[in-house]
């Protein structure tokens, strides 16, 4: 005797709800999917108006210098006195001048000392890649000149900025009289030992995605 197709086969309706996910479940996942779309636009849009917002109650306190299709903010105060060198100074990296707001003032006492933004930094303009030393040296060399900075310079390198500073130096000797190097980076410091390339690659990774988290944070 054969089975009756009841027997062998589930109901119609057994199929389609085998084949469906809860409401609750559907509803949950449109929520999470609303939440991941609409947070990251909403982050975005604060971002962008609350950088406006700060560009007006906060005006660069220096000159914007074109270097080349794109401004780097320079701000410098004393005066040289009997030929003193200008001073330079060179902030860490991802710092801006303002990292120098306590330093300066002191310094200007005795001679003109400037601070300024690397690219994308601080007040100044984004810049073309790549964004390596031989890059940053060669527009803080245009940004001197064509801000009318005469040389010779002392070069204080703070951390990082010890990199561009001894770079300075070795690609324009002449203008240089002086260097500082304040707890600065060495050039094979991700290099030399284990801990450091592993350091490396940790960074790297960050830095990767820092500038989209920075739109939306």
């Amino acid at each position: 005797m054969k089975p009756s197709p009841s027997s062998t086969n589930p109901p119609v309706w057994s199929q389609r709800a085998k084949g469906r996910l809860p409401i609750w479940l559907k509803r949950a996942l449109r929520g999470l999917l609303a939440i991941i779309i609409i947070l990251p636009l909403f982050g975005a849009l604060y971002q962008a108006i609350a950088t406006e917002l700060d560009k007006r109650n906060h005006p660069p306190p220096g000159q914007m210098v074109d270097v080349g299709g794109y401004r780097l903010h320079l701000y410098c105060v004393g005066k040289n006195v009997e030929g003193s060198p200008t001073v330079i100074l060179e902030h860490g990296l991802g710092a801006t001048s303002a990292a120098w707001a306590r330093v300066q003032p002191e310094i200007a006492q005795t001679t003109r000392v400037c601070a300024y933004d690397r690219a994308g930094m601080g007040w100044s303009d984004p810049g073309p890649a790549p964004r390596d030393a031989e890059h940053i040296v060669t527009e803080l060399h245009s940004l001197l000149q064509n801000a009318g900075i005469p040389g010779p310079y002392v070069l204080v390198g703070w951390s990082f900025g010890g990199l561009y500073v001894r770079m300075y130096a070795g690609k324009y000797p002449t203008e240089v009289s002086g260097i500082v190097l304040l707890d600065s980076s060495h050039h094979d410091q991700w290099t030399s030992t284990a801990a450091g390339k592993a350091q490396y690659e940790s960074n790297a990774g960050i830095y990767t995605i820092a500038p989209w988290l920075a739109r939306i944070v």
